[in-house]
């Protein structure tokens, strides 16, 4: 019979954390909301500025990216001139009595500066807009463009 016997105590707490560690650190670095991630509140916006700068044809600099309601979104539509787009629905389902944001999808406003001569941008709402801003409002779950507004000026009452 061998009997090993260890010399040193520390090399045994050693040997210890060299098992354990890589155990406890890929179980905590898994578990839901173990930090930054693609659809945290900061990186959700960024997640969309591809889309946004395809929209003003990569033209302008970016001025401003934030998370934005549906309340606000349809606030700044109205003081811009346009108005907010109609809810998409399927053609079978049952009408809706009472509008809620809940079942509005996060989004991100994102503004570029630049000059956007009448019809450079296509999904502008009016389209025939001129301007030197360019405001994109952008859903995040499934990418997509939700209203894009051309202006000379950024209404003073949005805080932007």
């Amino acid at each position: 019979m061998i009997a090993f016997r260890w010399r040193r105590p520390a090399s045994v707490a050693a040997l210890a954390v060299a098992l354990i560690a890589p155990v406890a650190l890929s179980a905590a670095c898994s578990g839901p909301r173990s930090g930054a991630s693609a659809t945290s509140e900061v990186s959700g916006c960024a997640a969309v500025l591809p889309l946004a700068r395809e929209v003003v044809h990569d033209q302008g600099t970016l001025t401003l990216v934030r998370r934005i309601s549906k309340d606000q979104a349809d606030a700044l539509s109205r003081a811009l001139g346009a108005s907010p787009p109609t809810p998409r629905s399927h053609p079978h389902s049952p009408p809706k009595h009472h509008v809620s944001n809940s079942g509005w999808p996060k989004a991100c406003l994102v503004v570029y500066r630049g000059n956007y001569p009448r019809g450079t941008i296509a999904q502008a709402s009016p389209p025939a807009v001129a301007g030197h801003y360019t405001l994109v409002v952008l859903r995040l779950r499934h990418p997509s463009v939700d209203r894009v507004l051309v202006t000379d000026r950024i209404p003073a009452n949005m805080n932007l």
